[in-house]
């Protein structure tokens, strides 16, 4: 494989991975080769599209830098394995984080089962994960003493092969568009051209036709009050329209099903299963009051009320690969789940802050509570990088 097949037309010919002969089964591999061969690969290409994106040169503002094979988000071998399913609609999960770094929290989001919902006679399941870093954040500009795009590309790496992760049809992508509502508009743009790019599948099972895509970006409370900030939806020059009003607007195009014309996203929030009414702050109860307001939420979400709290958890409902779709309801676009009171605890500032302690002590570097927090692999990283200590 070179680089001129991997970095010439990315929406069309994104990075094929790990073999240039077809998908790789992890387990005929011993684990340390296939995390080297996937950190080798980030570091090969990873710059080259970095630089491609934030220069503007891409097609669209997204690249995809590393897949766990070459027809993700399709399964990884349809030819000698039966398909997952056999509707046209391909569910992923997108974690967009900084991932600075990743810690178990990360791993318990990506983690997180497809929540139920009341249209689905049964829970259905994603097949596939989608692991993004905006290189753009309108909230979080790069500070001095953080990992570079680079490093924590190579952590999503780990976290994406850590032995936890449920069902390895996982990717790793860039992006430079700063808001979620743009982030579902590229991204479906993405897949439909990153489909069609793609060779049909072979299986007699295999569905005939185009596939559609829904995303269920999976955040934590903190990010679903940027997603109801007003301030990030400034109306069009010339508009009448206030920032309310824009905001609103984009984001019932974005939480709409496509029979109305909308992306067809979904929105999964994180929450501590000990959060109760009077946990919660000022700032989280208006942000849940609006989603409410709007329908997209059903009421009570802040008690575990249609919270969809059970969804964590894998034995509550029947699961199975993909049952003809059914348009979710508008007050269930956006739901609350449950990932843990330890799991949720785990904080990437937490182990900056650590590791930046044990600098200015002038400790080891090995010391510290901080490896609790993320996996082993990123924690062998960070040591190995020297990462955040002063």
């Amino acid at each position: 494989m070179t680089t001129e097949h991997l970095c010439k037309n990315a929406q069309a010919n994104p990075p094929q991975t790990l073999s240039t002969q077809g998908p790789r089964d992890p387990s005929t591999q011993p684990e340390g080769g296939v995390q080297r061969e996937m950190l080798s690969h980030i570091r090969q290409y990873a710059p080259s599209l970095l630089s491609r994106l934030q220069s503007g040169l891409s097609k669209l503002p997204m690249e995809l830098v590393w897949a766990a094979h070459s027809q993700w988000p399709l399964p990884p071998d349809p030819s000698t394995k039966p398909p997952r399913n056999t509707h046209k609609l391909i569910r992923i999960s997108v974690l967009d984080s900084s991932f600075n770094p990743p810690t178990l929290a990360h791993l318990a989001l990506a983690n997180s089962p497809r929540p139920s919902y009341s249209t689905e006679p049964t829970r259905a399941e994603y097949e596939a994960k989608l692991l993004l870093l905006s290189v753009k954040n309108v909230d979080k500009a790069l500070k001095v003493g953080d990992a570079t795009y680079l490093q924590r590309l190579q952590m999503m790496g780990l976290l994406a092969q850590d032995p936890s992760v449920r069902d390895g049809n996982v990717a790793i992508a860039i992006t430079d568009e700063p808001t979620f509502v743009g982030k579902s508009k590229v991204l479906q743009e993405y897949l439909k051209a990153r489909l069609a790019s793609l060779p049909p599948e072979t299986t007699p099972q295999s569905p005939v036709g185009s596939r559609n895509t829904q995303l269920s970006f999976i955040v934590g409370l903190d990010t679903l009050e940027r997603l109801f900030s007003p301030k990030y939806y400034p109306p069009s020059s010339g508009s009448q329209a206030t920032h309310e009003d824009t905001m609103i607007k984009m984001l019932s195009r974005m939480l709409s099903p496509p029979s109305q014309g909308g992306d067809d996203s979904l929105v999964v929030c994180a929450r501590r299963i000990t959060t109760l009414p009077s946990d919660v702050g000022q700032s989280q109860s208006s942000t849940l009051d609006l989603g409410e307001a709007e329908g997209w939420m059903k009421k009570g979400v802040t008690s575990g009320v249609g919270a969809n709290s059970d969804s964590c958890n894998p034995h509550v409902a029947e699961v199975v690969s993909g049952p003809e779709h059914c348009e979710i309801p508008k007050d269930e676009r956006i739901v609350i789940i449950d990932i843990g009171d330890r799991a949720s605890k785990f904080s990437s500032t937490a182990v900056r802050n650590a590791r930046s302690r044990i600098g200015a002590l002038e400790a080891g570097v090995g010391e510290g509570p901080w490896r609790e927090w993320v996996s082993n692999s990123v924690a062998s990283y960070v040591e190995e990088e020297g990462l955040y200590v002063s």
